[in-house]
């Protein structure tokens, strides 16, 4: 799915603290480096191994708010969450680093849902013999 646009601080709030993870994308209508890394971005938020991962972007000249809040003074910045913590950060367009940090978000998805393995029944009779006569 494409990236959807974070509209205010308490929806930015409301996603990062959410159990899936998330991969925002920090940019500027007027930041190049930022124009040529969005198609990355958005190619990668649709890719289906990333399908665990919620994908969004913020507008740095719309939301300053949420950029004081993440302290975020360069773009383009990608940063990642899961249940309200900081997964990690990718700096500037470098695409090896922003698909390093989505696997980090993918990885993470795929962690909270497996399921741990069951532990293993332990028997506490001693086994039976069975014997067959024909």
């Amino acid at each position: 799915m494409a990236p959807a646009a974070i509209t205010s601080l308490q929806e930015f709030k409301k996603i990062i603290d959410g159990p899936k993870p998330v991969v925002i994308d920090f940019w500027a209508p007027w930041c190049g480096p930022c124009k040529m890394i969005g198609p990355v971005f958005k190619k990668l938020s649709e890719k289906s191994e990333f399908a665990g991962v919620d994908f969004y972007t913020v507008d740095a000249d719309e939301q300053p708010d949420i950029m004081d809040e993440l302290q975020i003074s360069s773009m383009p910045t990608f940063v990642a969450f899961q249940g309200g913590n900081k997964i990690g950060t990718s700096l500037g367009a470098i695409p090896k680093n922003l698909l390093e940090l989505i696997d980090k978000a993918a990885n993470a998805a795929a962690a909270t849902e497996s399921p741990s393995p069951a532990p293993a029944e332990t028997q506490s009779e001693a086994p039976v013999a069975v014997s067959a006569t024909v």
